[in-house]
């Protein structure tokens, strides 16, 4: 993680109810971080524009809020530590372009 946490500021021009999506706006490093939260805890982190993360089912906007948090802050660190953990869910390693090995991690 970054040493500074992102000052994430809440778009204020959308309207807020807790059945709206909600935007966050970053500016780290040179970039600009995004996030988009749902109610129901799908969310997605873009990088100057680009996606870098999506979260599909997290228990709340909140929670799927914070693990994005956590992905930018190691972006923007420059640590890949989320790539040599062992990630056990197929769907996810092959969107990552990963392969499992008999009996270890896959890459």
């Amino acid at each position: 993680m970054t040493d500074k946490p992102i000052d994430w500021t809440p778009d204020l021009s959308l309207p807020t109810s807790k059945s709206t999506v909600q935007h966050f706006i970053a500016k780290a490093g040179g970039d600009r971080l995004e996030i988009d939260t749902t109610p129901w805890g799908e969310a997605d982190l873009t990088v100057n524009g680009q996606s870098l993360a999506h979260i599909e089912a997290a228990p709340s906007a909140g929670e799927a809020f914070r693990a994005l948090e956590t992905i930018a802050e190691d972006f923007e660190a420059g640590k890949d530590a989320r790539l040599d953990q062992a990630i056990e869910d197929d769907e996810v390693r092959e969107r990552l372009g990963l392969t499992r090995i008999q009996g270890g991690r896959g890459r």
